[in-house]
């Protein structure tokens, strides 16, 4: 109790000091001045035992208020934004975060190169390089570019939010230039890098990217659109390193080691140091350290045989946190970490009770005991933390999940195996690779039961709601709650009847699910035989191509694959049967990376078979990257005339390019055109065919008769030739754009050109599902 009025004075110091306007200097003399007082009160008081920790918390209250003082609020660093070109050299300090686009780099710069002069500088500079960039944290790189201060929105201040981290200058578009590296952090970074390889590799998408959230702390392999499922559904917490993952992995390894008899103070400090470990082995951000501390807190406490004051655990986390780095405090993570662990210690015993009674009142006895063992974890848990995040997540994203209980009701009860699998599995594939892909298969039965339920209620038209909240009521509302945490000191129970989950696995149970997944994946590969129609999906990639087609009897074509890894592998992994990682044909339509950028990822899970490209020569080093992973493919560089014909009747025809381009071609002019015919139906597949590129296509005497069209260029201004779509006669027309293109949207006038043909759009419908039996056509969009 006496931590917590100390972690609560040291709070309102930091707090008020934050919010004083006076300058660096001025603020650090007074703050130094009222620590000289509350020390001097502290000795004349001191023989009052009443009053002793009152006076404690006041010079806590001054020291929290010099700590936020002395935080700097510019680099040296900072006084090069905005002065033109330079070349910084520095330590790679964070790991490296690689997004679809781009990879983003924070570096502690030492030295500076400006206008042919080199100086010594200090501080933090986030680099955003290209996505290909190879860096590891550690390493010692020149980087080069333009230095500028981070942007400020309209509703969110980014150089606030990097402020925070120490970062006040952002360099775009850096050239990276790697020096000399550190073996040991760069040996941590690759076993990482190589057991997100593993499950990669044994995992379709989404499933793939949610155990490497969950396993590892990489949330970068999940599309956008699955992240935004979870969090509509109140479930972000599963896709990350969180308090949650870290309890079970404690819980795990604590029941092991008591399993096995060690003494419990040798327990505790394996417990701790497999923490540790875990917690270097994912990347140590500030969100997973805090995990770390409250998970070794909780062993710490089980050691000691008392009842886990989590109030007084919390507050040292705070304070050991803060005094550290005092801006975790506006930190939104920490701010959801430390309430959702507080609303485990008020409310998980109480709600655990009445459940207990509620249920013992509407079942006979022989069944309220296990339905509440059942229910305990998921239904209790998730209600404690609600109680206490509800009012930041309503405050910070004026969003409220009213699926959030119901959500976490059907797929907690699976993270515990999930995580269990997934340690195993992997750990398993740097020896046994083959029985570790049967451990994967086994946990893609939960993952993917995870995944659907989200996605289904994800899609229920009140699965969220605005919700907007007077930053004054919160701060009342927990004002209050901190002022119950102070009377009641309750020890959670979450880990408990974690850990007793986890001890009653028997044999019998955990063979009864092996039987069950194994029907389950046996299942999953009878209903995903193909039908014996031509399905083609246009992908949803935003400004870019991509095209998936399944044949009458199974074979997959990929048209390009747009830039965005994430996306593009859950749409894969969405619509081919999880145990085909072949693509039998992938068709390249030109060599511009904006179209083929996504397809390197795809290559490190799927093998290609014949690949079809235009045959023109390109010397980025994307691109010979590219030709690099398809060495052991089919590659074949085709014209107009070309035809491939398979064995379930679809024809595959060349029209473009009508010559072989070289290497000064324009890619537009030469692009690749493919018409995949079935039966009586046929599909245009044009890419960014320009308006030459058609009208030369009809001189050449090409025939691009077609039932279904993509309209070239993304319906881009004079995009379509009106010749072209006369030969076409197209009865729909698909196209894929972008809302937020910077090339712009589709032109009206050129969609003007299409009359009242049919049109589907990925910008407003999403992905647009075609399919035909050869004879007719049907279209679903959304799917």
């Amino acid at each position: 109790m006496r931590l917590v009025y100390v972690a609560l004075g040291w709070t309102a110091g930091i707090l008020l000091a934050a919010n004083q306007s006076t300058g660096s200097n001025l603020k650090i003399a007074i703050w130094l001045g009222l620590i000289l007082l509350a020390v001097g009160a502290a000795v004349l008081l001191w023989h009052e035992k009443h009053l002793r920790w009152g006076v404690i918390a006041l010079v806590a209250f001054t020291l929290g208020g010099l700590r936020i003082a002395v935080v700097p609020t510019r680099s040296d660093l900072a006084q090069f934004n905005h002065t033109g070109g330079l070349t910084l050299e520095g330590t790679v300090v964070r790991e490296p975060d690689k997004r679809d686009t781009q990879t983003q780099i924070i570096v502690a710069a030492d030295q500076v190169t400006r206008a042919g002069s080199t100086g010594d500088t200090s501080g933090l500079v986030l680099v955003r390089a290209p996505r290909r960039t190879d860096v590891q944290i550690g390493d010692r790189v020149a980087v080069t570019g333009l230095l500028v201060a981070p942007a400020e929105f309209d509703t969110f201040s980014y150089a606030d939010y990097l402020a925070r981290s120490g970062v006040f200058s952002v360099m775009r578009n850096a050239a990276v230039e790697v020096l000399d590296h550190d073996l040991a952090r760069s040996g941590l970074s690759g076993l990482k890098a190589q057991a997100a390889q593993f499950i990669n590799r044994s995992l379709p998408e989404p499933q793939a990217g949610l155990l490497s959230g969950i396993l590892l702390g990489s949330e970068h392999g999940i599309a956008p659109e699955v992240s935004d499922a979870f969090s509509r559904v109140g479930a972000s917490h599963i896709i990350a390193i969180s308090g949650f993952n870290m309890v079970i992995l404690s819980g795990v390894i604590m029941g092991m080691l008591k399993r096995l008899r060690v003494p419990l103070l040798l327990a505790a400090l394996l417990g701790i140091l497999m923490i540790s470990l875990y917690t270097l082995f994912v990347g140590a951000n500030p969100a997973v350290v805090r995990a770390a501390v409250m998970s070794s807190l909780l062993v710490i406490a089980a050691l000691v045989r008392r009842r886990a004051f989590v109030p007084a655990s919390l507050a040292f986390t705070a304070l050991l946190l803060s005094l550290l780095d005092p801006t975790v405090l506006w930190d939104v993570s920490f701010q959801l970490s430390f309430f959702a662990t507080l609303g485990l210690a008020l409310y998980a015993d109480p709600l655990a009770r009445y459940l207990d009674a509620l249920l013992r009142h509407l079942f006979p006895r022989d069944w309220a005991a296990p339905l509440g063992g059942f229910l305990a974890e998921p239904l209790v848990i998730t209600l404690a933390v609600q109680i206490t995040t509800l009012p930041l997540i309503a405050l910070y994203f004026n969003r409220l999940s009213l699926v959030a209980v119901v959500t976490n009701l059907l797929i907690v009860p699976a993270q515990a195996a999930i995580l269990i699998l997934g340690i195993l599995a992997t750990l398993s594939a740097f020896v046994v690779p083959g029985f570790a892909q049967i451990l994967y298969w086994y946990d893609l039965v939960l993952l993917s039961w995870t995944t659907a339920i989200v996605r289904a209620l994800a899609r229920l038209p009140f699965a969220d709601v605005a919700f907007y909240v007077d930053p004054r009521l919160v701060l009342a509302y927990f004002i209050l709650l901190i002022g119950v945490a102070l009377m009641q000191a309750t020890q959670p129970t979450w880990v408990l009847h974690l850990g007793r989950f986890i001890r009653q696995r028997t044999v019998r149970s955990m063979t009864v699910f092996a039987s069950f997944a194994t029907l389950l994946l046996i299942g999953g590969v009878y209903f995903s035989r193909p039908d014996g129609k031509l399905h083609v999906w246009m992908l949803d990639m935003g400004q870019s191509n991509a095209a998936l087609i399944q044949t009458p009897r199974g074979a997959h074509l990929l048209v390009d694959g747009g830039r965005y890894p994430s996306r593009l592998l859950t749409a894969l992994g969405d619509r081919l049967p999880f145990n085909d990682s072949q693509i039998d044909v992938l068709a390249i339509t030109q060599p511009d990376e904006n179209d083929y950028g996504a397809l390197s990822a795809v290559l490190s899970r799927y093998t290609a078979g014949i690949v079809l490209t235009n045959g023109q020569p390109n010397l980025s080093p994307a691109y010979l990257d590219l030709q690099a992973q398809l060495a052991g493919s089919e590659i074949i560089a085709v014209s107009a005339g070309y035809s491939l014909t398979l064995d379930d009747g679809v024809f595959v025809d060349i029209l473009n390019p009508t010559a072989p381009p070289d290497i000064d071609s324009s890619l537009d002019d030469s692009a690749l055109v493919l018409r995949i015919r079935y039966g009586e139906m046929s599909f245009l597949f044009t890419g960014d065919l320009s308006l030459r590129g058609q009208q030369a296509l009809l001189v050449a005497g090409q025939w691009p008769l077609a039932d279904v069209l993509q309209i070239p260029q993304h319906s881009g201004i004079r995009a379509l030739d009106p010749g072209f779509l006369a030969a076409v006669q197209p009865q729909m027309a698909l196209l894929q754009a972008d809302p937020a293109a910077l090339r712009g949207g589709p032109d009206a006038d050129t969609l003007a050109l299409l009359g009242s043909t049919p049109l589907f759009r990925t910008d407003q419908q999403g992905t647009i599902h075609v399919w035909t039996d050869g004879k007719a056509l049907w279209a679903e969009p959304g799917n």
